[in-house]
């Protein structure tokens, strides 16, 4: 996950991009990806809390690290700004000293045509070592990176060793049935993804019937239809998972999809506003 553009924030100061513009090597490092757009990050808060509760279960931080970030994001955009991509906050440990590493990553949104007809994807055997921490994991995603390239897919689901598909490579997975059911993994298999918690909160609030059960392979062609939830893809149907097919047209997938946009929007607006009142 390579840096993107001609800047890098690196413990308190902005630097060009060189070849020495990744996060340094460390004992363990924790990351967030966040979208922005017109320099805004898209639900910080939630970003902000995950990370600092996966710092928490190793380390004993005291420090306003949500702040530090908050700081460092402003200067990088300030020095380069894109209307819409991604930035990876990157937060290493030796010890107990740490380093904040923030940079823009090359960022790869659906299209209209995938949007509308939705994306292919592949299994893949694998699994997470902490599924409830963001870890940096560089071996897994190469590895995943490779298939998803030799196959054509869009995203890869990642598949325990009991058989059970937990979740994507870096998305959150819900499979629906003919009569609206909607199956998800319970949260103890995943990781704690900011849009399955916003869409879990919407499939509640919607009144949809919403299952915690992970699902295998096996059962795939029991669902009419899938979609994945994400910091890029936001709400995405799929068209298919290896050679099995789905509808990616859906009423239930076309509804969380809209809402969802509309909580992406006011959490701008939150953000903007409180930036200007402090």
């Amino acid at each position: 996950m390579e840096c993107f553009g001609n800047y890098y924030y690196l413990d308190g100061n902005i630097l060009p991009a060189d070849s020495d513009n990744e996060p340094i090597a460390a004992e363990v490092s924790f990351y967030e990806v966040i979208r922005t757009r017109r320099g805004v990050p898209l639900f910080f808060d939630d970003h902000m809390k995950r990370l600092n509760d996966g710092i928490a279960t190793r380390y004993n931080l005291r420090d306003n690290i949500s702040g530090t970030i908050a700081e460092g994001l402003t200067s990088l955009v300030r020095q380069e700004f894109f209307p819409e991509i991604n930035i990876r906050i990157t937060v290493s440990f030796t010890g107990q000293e740490y380093s904040v590493h923030i940079c823009y990553i090359p960022s790869y949104y659906p299209t209209e045509e995938m949007i509308r007809r939705g994306v292919p994807l592949i299994l893949y055997h694998a699994e997470r070592f902490d599924p409830g921490v963001k870890l940096l994991n560089n071996r897994l995603r190469l590895s995943v990176n490779e298939s998803l390239a030799k196959k054509e897919a869009y995203e890869a689901l990642l598949v325990n060793k009991e058989d059970y598909i937990t979740e994507g490579s870096r998305s959150n997975v819900f499979f629906i049935t003919g009569t609206g059911k909607i199956l998800t993994s319970p949260d103890r298999m995943v990781l704690p993804g900011i849009t399955r918690k916003y869409v879990i909160d919407l499939c509640r609030q919607e009144g949809y019937d919403l299952v915690f059960e992970a699902v295998k392979p096996s059962g795939l062609a029991n669902f009419q239809s899938v979609f994945i939830t994400g910091t890029s893809p936001m709400v995405l149907a799929v068209r298919s998972i290896d050679n099995h097919l789905f509808m990616a047209q859906n009423s239930i997938v076309d509804r969380l999809s809209l809402l969802y946009r509309q909580l992406a929007d006011e959490s701008i607006k939150k953000y903007t506003y409180r930036k200007k009142t402090d």
